[in-house]
């Protein structure tokens, strides 16, 4: 079961969550768009890997990373651990918390229509 290692909301719109993989992806939702990184879960990754771990996702339209994060929230379910009060956090942590892998991760992202199956 994946768990959430941390949820930022005070200095910028930020997230943790450790996969059933033991990778760690980081999320961060900001007002030039949303960047999902993924890195392994150490100390050295946890401080490092969300600047220089691999790009998972990236969009820096806000208005289409607005209109994916609709779209994964009107797919997914709630997850009763993430409890933000920022829409698209909660929409792009809620999905990958629901991902067993950065490689799914990354195919759901790209293609929210991938939820479904």
């Amino acid at each position: 079961m994946p768990r959430l290692l941390y949820i930022n909301e005070k200095f910028g719109h930020d997230a943790t969550i450790i996969l059933d993989s033991g990778d760690a992806c980081w999320i961060s939702v900001g007002k030039k768009g949303v960047l999902v990184r993924s890195h392994r879960h150490s100390f050295w990754g946890g401080l490092l890997g969300g600047l220089f771990g691999p790009k998972l996702y990236q969009e820096r339209n806000i208005y289409q990373a607005l209109s994916v994060a609709q779209a994964l929230a009107a797919t997914v379910r709630p997850v009763p651990q993430i409890r933000c009060k920022d829409m698209m956090l909660r929409a792009f942590c809620t999905t990958v918390w629901q991902c067993s892998s950065p490689e799914r991760v990354k195919a759901v992202l790209n293609d929210p229509a991938l939820l479904a199956a």
